[in-house]
């Protein structure tokens, strides 16, 4: 036997009801790759948006320790004009979608961190300030619990 005859001999032996089976089948088949292949395009789409939301999470967190030194030497020299500057960054952080966390409410162990706790403490005391970027916690607020 060569190869027609062969090929005849295989499309002789199926039936139309199983032809159109296989072709429903394959049909199945892509439309489910299709929705797979969508879906990821969606993913990824997703992830890149996320990836740039957050690029400048490392340089925003370097910036923050020269924001706590500004604000302790405003703090320690009044007078010399540095809460402009520390104004500024606040803009800028702003801008980016940075913020910073709210100190008035109860402990949160999501947004602070307790770093000395008086017996049976209840008000919280800022340490060092917490910030959030686009609502994810970047740098949680150190606070100190008092009575």
């Amino acid at each position: 036997m060569d190869k027609d005859e062969i090929k005849n001999e295989i499309v002789a032996e199926e039936t139309p009801v199983e032809t159109a089976d296989k072709a429903e089948e394959y049909l199945n088949n892509w439309k489910r790759e299709r929705a797979d292949f969508i879906n990821y395009k969606k993913d990824e789409s997703r992830r890149m948006e996320e990836f740039a939301r957050f690029a400048n999470e490392d340089l925003v967190l370097e910036m923050m320790e020269l924001v706590d030194d500004l604000e302790i030497v405003a703090k320690e020299v009044p007078g010399v004009g540095l809460e402009h500057v520390s104004k500024k960054f606040s803009e800028l952080f702003k801008k980016y979608g940075v913020e910073r966390i709210n100190m008035e409410g109860q402990f949160n162990p999501a947004l602070h961190e307790a770093v000395e706790t008086e017996k049976e403490g209840t008000k919280m005391v800022e340490v060092r300030a917490g910030y959030t970027m686009h609502g994810k916690v970047i740098r949680p607020a150190r606070v100190k619990l008092t009575k």
